[in-house]
């Protein structure tokens, strides 16, 4: 894992996607890339600097940014790696997403909520969109996640043959910190599947990955997302891993799943879409 980027809007949100990035490039000796967006419907980096003055309070909020950031981030997140800061102006979740192409991230490490939050709200609909478009993992949080809790992982599948294609994409991820993977198959009343059935896709999975400690788990419950929240509970793990696809796919959860699960829980959730 090379580069990690992260936005950051000034919310105690962002702040823990901040430090949770941190144990991560600590760890792996990622580059981290924090990019503040500063929200317009302008198509802000096709203006040319003649038409950009035409949007003082654009400017001013560019200007007050540039010279906050570096020394806020400075003071609430010390590290001992330098964070690479962007600011942009626009949309946010598209100039985010620009961000994650321009640099070939690895990974996407945001907050669950954004600027403005109101307690009771669904997730932010920033979040929403990225998790829907990125080409890299996404890894949503509430808390910041320690070095700790990164040692075990809940691997929530159907265990088709998208889920080996999405575990491929955060191998290095699971390496770095030997995290024991707990796969894990809820099973509900609408998509029962019988013991060998479970058994024989989670050990077609497991194949090829003879160096990664893995745990087998059948889990009964009436709702995904329930099972998958007391099932964490009950092994002490605060993160999980969906593989998100298409939503004809029945061989993965949908990113509603991913959604709901932050929403009810406190969990971080790693969205691999494949």
């Amino acid at each position: 894992m090379k580069t990690i980027v992260v936005p950051f809007d000034f919310s105690s949100y962002s702040l823990e996607a901040v430090k949770t990035a941190q144990k991560l490039s600590a760890k792996s000796g990622a580059e981290i890339i924090c990019v503040t967006v500063i929200p317009s419907e302008v198509d802000w980096e096709k203006l040319s600097e003649e038409a950009k003055t035409k949007y003082p309070d654009l400017l001013e909020q560019y200007e007050e940014a540039k010279e906050l950031l570096p020394g806020y981030i400075r003071d609430i997140a010390p590290a001992k790696v330098p964070i690479l800061q962007q600011i942009r102006i626009g949309m946010p979740h598209e100039l985010i997403l620009r961000v994650v192409e321009e640099s070939k991230a690895d990974l996407l490490v945001l907050g669950a909520h954004g600027k403005g939050y109101t307690e009771g709200n669904f997730i932010g609909s920033t979040l929403q969109k990225v998790l829907r478009k990125s080409t890299c993992p996404v890894l949503a949080v509430k808390e910041a996640m320690n070095g700790n809790d990164f040692k075990k992982v809940a691997f929530a599948s159907n265990f088709g043959p998208s889920s080996k294609n999405a575990f491929d994409k955060i191998k290095s991820l699971i390496k770095v910190f030997r995290t024991s993977v707990h796969l894990l198959y809820v099973n509900t009343p609408e998509h029962f599947a019988s013991s060998d059935e479970i058994a024989q896709s989670m050990n077609s999975f497991t194949h090829g990955n003879e160096e990664i400690v893995f745990h087998q788990h059948v889990f009964n419950d009436k709702e995904v997302e329930n099972g998958i929240i007391h099932f964490t509970s009950n092994h002490d793990i605060a993160w999980v891993v969906l593989v998100s696809g298409k939503r004809s796919s029945s061989s993965s959860y949908l990113i509603g799943t991913t959604e709901t699960l932050l929403y009810k829980s406190k969990l971080g959730v790693l969205s691999v879409t494949v």
